[in-house]
C-alpha cells in the first residue's frame, strides 16, 4: 500500500494502531488518569504559592544549608527541612553540620540522580520536583489499586486517592520532602504483599528502611499480611519468605555503614538530635499514653479558648493530636468493619500511633500521618457501608484541602509548618 509516496504494508498499519491503541489505552488506565490527577494537585499548589506566597519569606523559613535558589520557580518547595536534604542530595554527609545526619538518604539519593543523569541541565529544585512529581504518581496508583482490596464502587477507589490528596499535609509530597518517596515505597511494599507478590514487597522494603525509620510500622504491616495469608496459621511463618523481614533492614544498614565510614558512628543519625538545642524536645519516653494525655489537655484547653490559640500551639499541638486521634477512631472502625481483614491495616494504624508519640512530643505529627493510609480507606469505607453519610466524607475531603492550602501558605512564607 502506498501513501503519501511511502510505501507501506498491512502488518504496518496494524502495528501503528496498536501502539496507538496501547498508547490510549495506559492513558484511559490507572496511570494515566492518576498522573493527570498528580499533575493537577502540583498545578495547583505552585499557583497558591505563586498568588499568595509573599514575594519575600521570612528569613526563619529559609534553610541555612543546601543550595536552592531563592528567585527559582520552585523555591516555595525549599523551606526548613528541605535544607538538609538539599546539603545530603550536594554533598552527601560531608559538612560540619551534624544535624544533617538525622536525614536519611534515598530522597537525597534520587534527586542527586536525576540530577546527574540530566548532565547539568537540571537545577537541584527541578530535580526535586521531578523525583516528588513521580513517586507522588507511584503512591497514588498503588493507593488506588489498594483500595480495590477494601472497597467495591469504582467511586470509592478514586475518592481514597482525593482523600490522600487533600490531607492537610499532602502539600508535603510537592515540597522538596521524602514523604513522597517515602509513600511510593512503602505503598507499593503493601500492595506487592496484598498481590502475595512477596520478593517484590521485600524489594520494597530495603529502600524504605534508609528512607525513614517509621519504616518499621510498613516492614510490621506487610508481615501481617503475610501470616494472614496463611490464615494466622504459626506453622505457615515456617516458610523461607519469612526471611525478607529482616532482609529488609538491609537499608538501614547499608547507611549505618556509611555513617560509620563517613563519620566514625554508625548510629550518627539517631544521635544528631542531641546536637540540636532546637530539638531538645526530642526525648525517647515509651510512656505514650502520658504523652498523649498531655497532648489532649493542651489541645482542649486551646479549642476551649481556656488558653491563646498561637501559630505554634495549633500546628505543634492541635492538629497533630486531632490526626492522631483520628488515626486511632480510624484504625478500630477498619477492624470492626473487616475484622480478620482489617487487622493488619488496623494494627499499623495502632502502631504508627506508637511510634509517633514515643518521643514526648506530638510535633510534625500531621506530616507523619500522611503515610497511614488506614485512615483513608477507613473513610470511605464508612460512605461505602453508610451511604447516608457520603456527604459528610466528601464535607472531609473539602475541609481538608482547605487547611492543606492554608498550612501551605505557611509553609512558603517560611513560617513554622511542621
Amino acid at each position: 500500500m502506498i501513501t503519501g509516496g511511502v510505501s507501506t504494508t498491512p502488518e504496518d498499519s496494524i502495528d501503528r494502531r496498536t501502539g496507538r491503541e496501547k498508547v490510549s489505552g495506559w492513558l484511559a488506565g490507572d496511570y494515566g488518569k492518576v498522573l493527570l490527577a498528580v499533575l493537577a494537585f502540583n498545578v495547583a499548589l505552585t499557583a497558591v504559592a505563586w498568588l499568595f506566597g509573599p514575594s519575600t519569606p521570612a528569613s526563619e523559613g529559609i534553610p541555612k544549608t543546601g543550595i536552592g535558589s531563592t528567585l527559582s520557580p520552585l523555591s516555595h518547595t525549599y523551606r526548613w527541612d528541605a535544607g538538609n536534604y538539599g546539603e545530603i542530595a550536594e554533598h552527601a554527609y560531608t559538612g560540619s553540620f551534624v544535624p544533617v545526619r538525622a536525614f536519611y538518604p534515598v530522597f537525597p539519593i534520587c534527586v542527586w540522580l536525576v540530577k546527574t543523569l540530566s548532565f547539568g541541565t537540571l537545577g537541584l529544585l527541578a530535580a526535586g520536583f521531578i523525583v516528588n512529581l513521580i513517586a507522588t504518581w507511584l503512591a497514588c496508583v498503588a493507593l488506588l489499586k489498594i483500595s480495590r482490596f477494601f472497597l467495591t464502587a469504582t467511586r470509592s477507589h478514586w475518592l481514597v486517592v482525593a482523600a490522600f490528596l487533600t490531607a492537610p499535609a499532602a502539600f508535603f509530597l510537592h515540597s522538596f520532602y521524602s514523604e513522597a518517596v517515602f509513600c511510593a515505597l512503602g505503598f507499593w511494599a503493601y500492595l506487592f504483599a496484598l498481590r502475595r507478590q512477596w520478593l517484590w514487597m521485600g524489594l520494597c522494603l530495603i529502600p524504605l528502611t534508609a528512607s525513614r525509620i517509621t519504616a518499621a510500622v510498613f516492614i510490621g504491616l506487610c508481615f501481617l499480611e503475610f501470616w494472614r495469608s496463611v490464615d494466622w496459621k504459626p506453622r505457615g511463618l515456617l516458610s523461607w519468605k519469612i526471611l525478607l523481614f529482616p532482609v529488609a533492614y538491609l537499608g538501614l544498614g547499608a547507611h549505618m555503614l556509611y555513617m560509620k565510614l563517613q563519620t566514625g558512628s554508625a548510629t550518627a543519625s539517631f544521635t544528631a538530635l542531641e546536637s540540636a538545642s532546637t530539638w531538645s524536645y526530642h526525648k525517647f519516653n515509651p510512656n505514650i499514653l502520658a504523652t498523649a494525655l498531655t497532648e489532649l489537655k493542651v489541645t482542649a484547653s486551646a479549642l476551649l479558648g481556656h488558653s491563646p490559640m498561637t501559630a505554634w500551639t495549633l500546628m505543634s499541638h492541635v492538629l497533630p493530636t486531632l490526626g492522631l486521634v483520628l488515626l486511632f477512631a480510624a484504625s478500630v472502625y477498619f477492624f470492626v468493619a473487616l475484622r480478620s481483614d482489617g487487622l493488619p491495616l488496623a494494627l499499623f494504624g495502632i502502631a504508627s500511633l506508637v511510634m509517633l508519640t514515643i518521643n514526648n512530643n506530638v510535633v510534625s505529627v500531621h506530616r507523619y500521618l500522611l503515610p497511614c493510609l488506614v485512615m483513608y480507606l477507613a473513610l470511605v469505607l464508612l460512605a461505602e457501608r453508610r451511604p447516608k453519610l457520603r456527604g459528610v466524607v466528601y464535607a472531609t475531603v473539602y475541609l481538608n484541602s482547605l487547611i492543606c492550602g492554608a498550612i501551605f501558605i505557611r509553609f512558603t512564607a517560611g513560617h513554622w509548618a511542621g
